[in-house]
Formats: structure tokens, sequence, C-alpha cells
């Protein structure tokens, strides 16, 4: 019981003690009692801008300068001073009506503030500013940008790149390709040059009304793309130079693509692989299928110097195996390449294999 008393007091006495020195403590400061910054007293100066802060420009071409005003005027009753604030990029500056980086402009007076601005290679959306500074309590800063859409040089519709898809051996096929400007439609082409001259023949004429009207520009021009039969069997990737007078854009380069069928067919249509070890060497096949089941003699064109490649027939009538082999020891590196087999059958040409080893320790 004496325990349970003593330890009653000890209770008490600290609770008293705790008491005191919270008295004691000084309440700490509430942020909500912080004194209030006071608004500006007496005469102000007042920034208007007329306008909009951000110009439509709807749209321009690569590597041209644009320029536009906005005035500024001092509407309060003190001296409005400006000066030039941070700009989005080294494309676009802020310049001021007078020389130098800084201006004050009386009660009742006004200047322009011109934003120029480069389009450089953007492409597509473009919205570039500057921001003005001012010593205006209530607009110390005026952010003026410019906006709209940056167009190519020269545009090809369908794309600069042109899938074929089936290209037959044995058949001719057409494309075309709309060529034109929106800055300079007054633009020509001058020249055109194809990797397969022989084989892969152009024209140009003008687009009629009706295809500058669907397209809804001014004026442009259409490549005619004469695929003759001839191309090798496989893969095809051939290039077409489009030369122009633009200014900007003098050359332009396609590039046809497609898979070439004929009477010889390759499953797959290419040999990877990433994984050849060099001490073991390493090989890939290709079953060649000749239509109808023929018999056909093949011979190597053309091969990656480093590979040896072997066709034999299989048990199936016109069935071949084309076998592509690393040797042993190959020095480690990638080697990437096409095999070329050339064919005794009748529009048969030439079948092209695209194959690519990586060779490593």
């Amino acid at each position: 019981m004496f325990r349970w008393v003593i330890l009653a007091v000890v209770v008490i006495g600290i609770a008293a003690v705790s008491v005191v020195v919270m008295n004691a403590t000084e309440p700490s400061a509430s942020p909500f009692s912080q004194p209030v910054a006071s608004k500006p007293t007496g005469p102000q100066p007042k920034a208007v801008v007329d306008g909009e802060l951000t110009w439509e420009f709807g749209e321009m071409g690569q590597q041209e300068t644009g320029r536009r005003l906005w005035k500024l005027s001092n509407q309060g009753d003190a001296d409005l001073q400006i000066w030039k604030g941070t700009s989005t990029c080294m494309c676009t500056v802020a310049k001021l009506q007078k020389d130098g980086d800084k201006l004050t402009l009386k009660p009742g007076e006004s200047t322009d503030i011109e934003i120029e601005f480069k389009t450089n290679q953007v492409v597509g959306d473009f919205h570039k500013g500057a921001n003005i500074e001012t010593n205006d309590p209530d607009h110390p800063t005026f952010p003026l940008f410019v906006h709209g859409k940056i167009n190519p040089p020269v545009i090809v519709l369908p794309g600069e790149t042109v899938d074929l898809h089936a290209v037959s051996s044995e058949e001719p096929r057409e494309v075309f390709v709309a060529v034109f400007s929106p800055d300079r439609p007054e633009t020509k082409i001058t020249d055109v040059v194809t990797s397969k001259p022989d084989l892969l023949k152009t024209e140009v004429v003008p687009m009629t009304e009706s295809e500058l009207a669907e397209s809804k520009i001014k004026a442009g021009w259409k490549l005619n793309l004469d695929v003759q039969p001839g191309f090798p069997l496989g893969l095809m990737r051939e290039e077409v130079v489009i030369h122009t007078d633009h200014p900007h854009r003098p050359e332009i380069k396609l590039m046809l693509v497609g898979t070439v069928s004929g009477p010889v067919s390759a499953i797959p249509d290419r040999i990877r692989m990433v994984s050849v070890k060099s001490k073991e060497g390493g090989s890939g096949e290709v079953l060649l299928n000749v239509r109808g089941g023929q018999e056909a003699t093949f011979s190597v064109a053309e091969k990656p110097g480093k590979l040896d490649v072997a066709v034999e027939p299989t048990d199936a009538k016109g069935r071949y195996r084309m076998k592509v082999t690393v040797p042993r020891e190959t020095p480690p590196g990638l080697i990437d390449g096409d095999v070329v087999l050339k064919t005794d059958l009748p529009n048969g040409g030439e079948l092209k294999v695209p194959v690519s080893f990586l060779v490593g320790n």
C-alpha cells in the first residue's frame, strides 16, 4: 500500500512540473499571424498589350524567318519600365523599339515589341515565344508567343518509302507519287535518277486539276514509276533520287520496297543468325520451291566473301535446299549481304536472299 501512495505522489508531481513548463514557454508564431505584404500605394504603371498574346500565323516553310509586332501601352500614372525576359529557344528573339534591353514609357506612351522567330528544320507544330518583364505590380510578365504549322519544303505522297508489296517478275507494274511544295508551289522537278534505269523507268507530268483539288494544293507533279520485269526474285529495295529547284530541298531520296515473285520462291525469304561462335561456325538453310515442280539448275552469282553456299535437291520434286555456312575459325564480326542465285528457268532470272550472321568469340 505504501508503494502505491509513493507512485501517486510522483505522478502528481510530474504533472505539476509540466504545467509550469508549458505556461513558461512562449507560444510559437502561427503562419497565419504573419503580416501580409501590402500592395504598393500611390501612382502605379499599368501595362496593356493590344490583341491576343499568342499570334496564330497559320503555315510556314522550313528555314524561314517570321516577325510579329505587339503594341504595349502605359495606361497608368507612373513610369512603366520594360525589359527582355527569357525566351523558349535561341530561334526566338524579342526586340524593343529602341536599342537596348530596357525601355521606359511615360504615362500615355506606347511602343512596339517585335518577336522574331526562325523555323529552322522544324516540321509540324511550332510554338515559341519570349517573356517581356515590367514593373507593373499587376502584370510583371507578358508572355508573347507565335504558333502555327511548319511544312517541309517538299512533300512526297504517299511517302518517301513506296511499298510495292507483291511484284511479279514477269509482268510490268506502275505506281506513282505526288511531289509538291507548300511554300513554293512553282517548284519543279529537274531530274530523276534510279538505281536500275533499265528496269525502273520514270515519267514526270503535272498533276491534273482534279488531283490538285483533291490534295488541296496549288500546284504539283506526278512521278510515274514503271517497274519492268527482270528484277531479282525475293526482297526488293531500290532507290529513286528526285532533283528539284527548291533551295531547301534540292534532292529527295525515295525507297521502293517489296517482294518480287516468280517461278522460284524462298522460305524463309532471308537468313539471320546472331549467335554464331567463331570456333564452331554455323549455318542456315532456305527451302527453294520451283513453280509447277519443275527441275532447275542453280548457280551462285554473288555472296558475302566469308560464306560458303551450296544448293542441293531434296526428295520432293521441284524443291531444293540452299545451305549457307559460316566456316569454323571465321573472325568475329558481322557478315551481312545478299546471296544471289541464277537459274536456268524461263523468266527465272536471279533470286536474291539477304543473309546476316553475327560471329562472336
